[in-house]
């Protein structure tokens, strides 16, 4: 059986490329969101781009960056579900994370493997946010 050779270079050009369109999107939609707080389609399409930063994360092992994505998407998860509401303490956490997601992949990219301080601080206020935010 023949093996497929990934070139894990073209791959981790194409993410770093690729994240930073989806984290200035996601920073568009979350501004837009905290405008329109109801709209199904922003929460949505943050959903997804958390998701999608999430799946590249992982296939470049940026595991740092995956968690974060990950945390969002459970965040987001709640809101498309109504068990949680949008709120501007909300939205600005979340712009929080795409701030830290920035500089993760940054490190990532540098050679850094483990999660930095601000990594793992905005974990928990995600979490936080996830486990104590008021229906919408």
């Amino acid at each position: 059986m023949d093996e497929i050779e990934i070139d894990r270079e073209a791959l981790l050009t194409a993410f770093l490329a690729e994240s930073e369109e989806i984290l200035a999107r996601l920073e568009r939609s979350l501004v837009a969101l905290e405008a329109a707080p109801g709209d199904d389609e922003l929460v949505n399409a943050v959903f997804r781009d958390a998701h999608t930063l999430k799946g590249g994360a992982s296939l470049v092992a940026f595991d740092a960056v995956r968690d974060v994505a990950h945390d969002m998407e459970h965040v987001l998860d709640r809101l498309r579900k109504r068990q949680l509401g949008v709120s501007n303490a909300l939205v600005t956490l979340m712009l929080r994370a795409v701030d830290v997601l920035r500089a993760a992949i940054g490190e990532a990219a540098s050679g850094r493997t483990g999660a930095s301080p601000a990594t793992e601080e905005v974990r928990q206020r995600l979490a936080g946010a996830a486990d104590t935010a008021t229906p919408g």
